[in-house]
């Protein structure tokens, strides 16, 4: 390869791949085939880097977070779309110019062979006689395998019942044991497991791979390119020579006996699309993505309004300032600080609540809708905001002025450990900040079974670790610390 003037020493070091999944994944595999074949056009290494974590975020950071050099390159797939669009973590696609998609995978429908439902037409009719209630299994709520389902879904005229897993083994592992009707994979999904098939393909012949399973579009269903791409991309702002360097250097890999071979074992296509044909891809996928997220329940643009809003924040602040003063009255009571702080929580609760219907709603037992991971907390709040309510307007007036809890400064330091918590979390992360909070806020209650209060706040911050950001995978703050 002949080199710019410019470019002289480019490159002088080894250039990183880095990937969001761990070894043995597709784009894995993609880029250490990548890493092998190009010892035959650059002198220096190409080496992979696996940054697996929030579905794609944490090695989109990675990336972004180096110098824009040429030397740490981004694997990314079509998934990384929903990923952008269902997080705000101040990363996104447009921190990157792609370089080339270099191959695409088509999308199928993979069944049981020992079920009795098994091709296309018996997944319609079964679907219809379900109403709704066939079971597709997949990765993740929002991913590019569920939003495939919804969109089959509106083509041939059925609902389903869309069944999460972490990744795609588990989801393989439960039509395996006939937990649900189909699958929403890839052909190398079905490889190297006898007791699978493939009901259709979406795309416009049937797979050399697989000769007997039928395309959408003999069925007559309009689902004729639908893919998972693979490509590359490096950190806006890299110098236009390097581009160009790296743009030669993936079509020549593109066109080697050895890298086409290589995708073709794995049923999928071999391409090479330049930076321009790729980016509008990116930008069509984009828009369609939304399409079917709205549509799958999974994000929502919103009806109400501002005024509406404040309207009813309002409203909540009368009608629960109203009934603490009727039932004080009733119980010839004073206000005291624990009271007061109790109401504001419920007051904040209720209307984080009435917030959740602009949402999704989604379902814990089919798809974890927006709405259902705040309502966690909002019910959480409501309970232990109402049992100290009524905890503390039960005690004696007498016990209420000897106990410290009850001043109206304990207000004020909650609030002040509020606004401290949302300052700490940017920089050590959402475990040891949320941990914190809790042990302290638990002491200023006047609580001291110290081990009780350290596995208690241990237990809850492990929850959220296991159930939100492990098994959900939401990109809960890692802090800067440890990034």
């Amino acid at each position: 390869m002949i080199l710019s003037p410019l470019l002289a020493d480019y490159p002088e070091k080894n250039i990183t791949i880095v990937v969001h999944s761990k070894a043995g994944s597709a784009i894995d595999l993609m880029a250490r085939k990548v890493s092998a074949i190009s010892n035959k056009y650059i002198d220096v290494p190409i080496i992979v880097e696996n940054i697996p974590g929030g579905s794609g975020l944490a090695a989109m950071r990675r990336v972004s977070d180096k110098k824009a050099d040429g030397y740490t390159v981004l694997g990314v797939v079509k998934s990384f779309i929903s990923t952008v669009l269902l997080t705000d973590a101040g990363v996104g696609l447009d921190d990157f110019h792609f370089l080339t998609c270099m191959v695409v995978d088509p999308e199928v429908l993979i069944t049981n062979r020992h079920s009795n439902i098994r091709t296309l037409d018996e997944i319609i009719a079964d679907a219809k006689a379900k109403n709704g209630n066939q079971k597709w299994l997949g990765p993740l709520v929002g991913g590019l395998d569920h939003l495939m389902a919804v969109k089959t879904w509106e083509k041939i005229g059925i609902h389903g019942n869309w069944v999460p897993f972490e990744g795609g083994s588990g989801a393989i592992v439960a039509l395996l044991g006939q937990h649900g009707k189909v699958y929403v994979g890839n052909p190398i999904d079905v490889k190297g497991r006898p007791d699978l098939m493939i009901a259709a393909v979406a795309a416009p012949n049937r797979l050399n791979d697989f000769p007997d399973a039928p395309t959408f579009v003999e069925k007559g269903f309009g689902l004729e390119n639908e893919i998972m791409w693979r490509g590359f991309a490096v950190k806006k702002g890299t110098n236009p020579e390097v581009i160009k360097f790296l743009e030669d250097l993936f079509q020549q890999i593109s066109n080697d006996p050895d890298w086409i071979n290589f995708i073709e074992t794995t049923s999928a296509q071999p391409v090479f699309y330049d930076s321009e044909t790729f980016s509008q891809m990116i930008a069509d996928d984009n828009v369609e993505a939304v399409k079917y997220l709205n549509k799958a329940g999974v994000i929502s643009s919103g009806n109400g309004s501002q005024k509406n809003i404040w309207f009813v924040l309002a409203g909540l602040v009368v009608a629960v300032a109203l009934l603490s003063m009727l039932i004080l009255k009733i119980l010839k009571k004073k206000p005291t600080g624990v009271m007061i702080f109790s109401a504001i929580l419920i007051v904040i609760g209720l209307f984080f609540y009435y917030l959740t219907f602009n949402f999704p709603q989604g379902s814990l037992t089919k798809s974890v809708g927006p709405a259902s991971i705040p309502r966690i907390w909002i019910f959480t709040l409501l309970i232990f905001s109402i049992w100290q309510l009524i905890n503390t307007m039960r005690k004696p007036e007498e016990q209420i002025k000897k106990d410290p809890e009850q001043k109206i400064g304990l207000v004020v330091v909650f609030v002040a450990m509020m606004v401290l918590y949302l300052i700490i979390i940017n920089v050590v992360g959402y475990f040891i900040s949320t941990l914190l909070f809790l042990i302290c806020g638990i002491l200023i209650l006047s609580y001291r079974k110290y081990v009780f209060i350290i596995a208690s706040s241990a237990g809850f911050v492990l929850f959220a670790y296991l159930f939100f950001y492990k098994m959900l995978q939401i990109p809960l703050p890692l802090g800067t610390l440890f990034e």
